[in-house]
């Protein structure tokens, strides 16, 4: 059997390792908004759809932890 605590570990750790390359590729998607030879107008365009797109994924990630917390916290008063 695999133990707990090692789960939880590697959890975490890709945990961290998504958020890293979140922000990594976000940032290296505005730095090309910035490179590009689009128009000024355009590249405003771009990058309010990006921050749109990801604040919207943002809410749902939370929204979806929100929902799991309270789950959780239901479980625990049951007991």
């Amino acid at each position: 059997m695999v133990e707990v605590n090692t789960v939880s570990g590697i959890s975490q750790l890709s945990i961290w390792l998504s958020g890293a390359f979140a922000v990594i590729s976000i940032g290296l998607l505005y730095l090309y908004i910035a490179m590009t030879d689009a128009s000024a107008p355009q590249k405003v365009l771009w990058a309010a759809g990006l921050s749109i797109a990801v604040a919207f994924v943002f809410l749902i990630s939370w929204s979806i932890a929100r929902d799991v917390l309270r789950e959780k916290e239901r479980e625990l008063r049951r007991v």
